[in-house]
């Protein structure tokens, strides 16, 4: 068990030359003092089953790298992490912008359509009609549905060209 006054004169002894030796190690002053607070919070918090063999000194050199280590490990894992966030943030962004931009081209060629055409369409494709459902809404044959939807798909064929790779089963 580490008594207060051994652990108080540990501190004094070796702080100084723990500072310096993590300073070197790290290259930053404020990351070194953070290491080596870190590693005496260890030793306070362990001393009822902590028992340093050996030289002290190389005892506290030894935890200051394993401690740099681990925290260069958490840091470098950290940073992977941000970075793959902020890929997926930008491209989640470009993706809805040119969502965006898809829609106002599709209903812009929409309304390029002939009116029963963009109605046949509509019925069809927004709301999920069937032929006959649409014939018998307009009062028209299922013939002249099918001519329409030809016709609208064909006019948004021409409109949306080279487009069409990346709205393949979005809108048509």
């Amino acid at each position: 068990m580490l008594e207060l006054q051994t652990f108080e004169a540990l501190f004094r002894e070796n702080y100084a030359h723990c500072l310096a030796f993590a300073n070197h190690y790290t290259g930053d002053p404020h990351i070194a003092e953070e290491i080596v607070q870190q590693v005496f919070l260890r030793i306070w918090e362990k001393r009822e089953t902590i028992s340093i063999t050996g030289p002290v000194k190389a005892y506290l050199f030894s935890a200051i790298r394993n401690t740099a280590i681990s925290q260069w490990r958490k840091d470098a894992v950290r940073a992977e992490k941000e970075q793959g966030y902020q890929q997926i943030k930008a491209t989640t962004i470009q993706a809805n912008e040119e969502a965006k931009e898809l829609e106002r081209l599709y209903h812009k060629a929409l309304e390029k359509l002939p009116e029963r055409c963009r109605e046949v369409f509509v019925l069809s494709r927004q709301q999920h009609m069937k032929y006959a459902e649409i014939a018998a809404a307009m009062n028209i044959s299922v013939k002249t549905v099918e001519n329409q939807m030809g016709k609208a798909l064909k006019i948004l064929h021409e409109e949306l060209k080279e487009y069409l790779p990346l709205l393949t089963g979005f809108f048509f």
